[in-house]
């Protein structure tokens, strides 16, 4: 049975071999099911929170605290995820498939309904909310960059006039000073 290949075994389910009952197998798909639910739902509160880090761009605080949500979110999708991995590591033992061929797609292939058609709708909402992620990530980016090119540049006006002074006619009169500025402090 090891040598079937995994095209073959999707098009033949009952060439399987088992390590673990029909029931095992339920409570693996139940499980995972949970996860993925669980999963969607933190994707979209990290879309939401990605969101409204790019309105707080100008509030230290606010982003401060938006960024320390994303963080958080971040820390318990990746616990997910692992517990995700395992249960598609016994599912595909199940299904005697490698564990790089136990996608979503191929395991909605070999199961039954209800699971069968949970898989394909959550599959199309994460790959949907990786998208989304992605365009967000993209234009957070570039709203980073703009700004700091804006902060650059308004320091550099600053910095400009501190070397300068305008007359009264609005023209700038440069100092050509040399040597050393001493402060006036004590």
């Amino acid at each position: 049975m090891e040598d079937q290949s995994l095209s073959e075994r999707l098009n033949d389910k009952n060439s399987t071999v088992h390590s673990c009952s029909n029931s095992e197998l339920n409570n693996l798909l139940r499980d995972l099911v949970g996860i993925l639910e669980t999963e969607i739902d933190l994707y979209n509160e990290l879309i939401e929170t990605l969101r409204k880090q790019r309105d707080y761009f100008g509030s230290v605080s606010s982003f401060e605290e938006t960024t320390k949500r994303q963080g958080t979110t971040i820390l318990k999708i990746k616990t997910l995820e692992e517990a995700r991995k395992s249960i598609v590591s016994h599912i595909a033992r199940h299904f005697n498939i490698s564990e790089e061929s136990a996608t979503l797609a191929n395991i909605s292939q070999l199961i039954e309904q209800p699971y069968k058609g949970q898989l394909h709708t959550y599959r199309q909402n994460i790959l949907s909310i990786i998208k989304d992620l992605e365009n967000l990530r993209d234009s957070n980016s570039y709203l980073i960059q703009h700004s700091l090119k804006y902060v650059s540049g308004i320091l550099r006006i600053f910095a400009f006039s501190q070397d300068n002074k305008y007359s009264n006619s609005g023209q700038i009169k440069s100092r050509n000073e040399t040597g050393k500025h001493i402060s006036g402090w004590g």
